[in-house]
């Protein structure tokens, strides 16, 4: 006859998880009480459970024993609330990625954190929001640090610094002013990088006239400026005509930013007008709000 032949070392783990169910008739209630069987890690590594019973459950409480697998050695890990056995080269996830009173099975990864900005484009001088999340991972309170860099320019500035909430979001409020050029921005946290997010920026163009009515062939002085500075660059007068718009004169712009010229119209109408400063390294293609003007015969 063929004997099985069970190693002590279970056997002893078999029992010692036997007593640890096992009570006599009758007993007064008491503190609940974990009992692990000892012995040689790769037979029977053990886990802690709860020390807080389930209600009409026995006040002893049996471990969870993890058993080792063929291709590597499990161990114990703790998560919210419950344990769970894991390979054991994984360090245990925390409560912040795992299900709420879970244990992960597989290691807690950094987490990826996302940025977005609004408006985008923006107008030169106007407020803009920075957010995003921190996805993956979603820690509370983690400190984010927004960089950025300005159109021109090789390295990025610190500019601001937040916290996540309890979703793992965070938010940048850029006040007016704040931002008048294109720029580059990322969000780090912890060690966490996120995409780099352009920012484009146009130009506050304006375009003005001491009339709003002029004859065929009188002089209309246009005027305007542009914010922020972009002396000597040249501005574009474009007329609308049917449902294109076409040059119809240039203007430099002065030191301070502004310019002036004289155009005579030839035909009567209802003429629109606009002014539009070219994209350059600082700012996209700017244009101005359509002046309207009337020539008369």
């Amino acid at each position: 006859m063929r004997r099985a032949i069970i190693p002590l070392s279970v056997l002893a783990a078999a029992a010692v998880c036997v007593l640890a169910i096992a009570g006599s008739a009758g007993a007064a209630a008491r503190a609940p009480r974990i009992v692990c069987p000892v012995s040689s890690a790769p037979i029977v590594p053990c886990c802690p459970v709860p020390t807080q019973p389930a209600a009409g459950s026995s006040s002893d409480v049996q471990p969870l024993c993890c058993p080792p697998t063929a291709s590597s050695p499990t161990a114990c890990c703790v998560g919210a609330t419950t344990p769970c056995c894991v390979n054991a080269s994984a360090p245990c996830c925390t409560s912040t990625c795992c299900p709420p009173g879970g244990c992960c099975p597989t290691p807690c990864t950094p987490g990826s954190l996302t940025i977005a900005s609004a408006p985008n484009p923006s107008t030169a001088g106007r407020k803009v929001v920075i957010s995003g999340a921190l996805v993956g991972n979603p820690v509370s309170g983690a400190q984010v640090v927004l960089w950025g860099r300005l159109a021109g320019h090789s390295s990025f500035q610190k500019m601001a610094q937040s916290t996540t909430d309890s979703s793992g979001r965070y938010t940048f409020a850029l006040p007016r002013g704040a931002v008048m050029t294109d720029q580059a921005w990322y969000v780090a946290s912890n060690g966490v990088h996120s995409a780099t997010l352009q920012q484009h920026v146009d130009a506050l163009v304006g375009l003005s006239s001491s009339t709003h009515a002029a004859t065929v062939g009188q002089p209309v002085r246009l005027r305007g400026h542009l914010t922020p500075a972009h002396a000597g660059e040249t501005v574009l007068i474009e007329q609308r005509r049917g449902g294109t718009w076409g040059v119809i004169a240039r203007a430099k712009l002065s030191r301070t930013s502004s310019y002036a010229i004289s155009h005579r119209f030839s035909h009567p109408g209802t003429v629109g007008l606009r002014a539009v400063l070219p994209g350059d390294t600082r700012n996209d293609l700017s244009v101005s709000s359509t002046f309207t003007l009337t020539v008369k015969p």
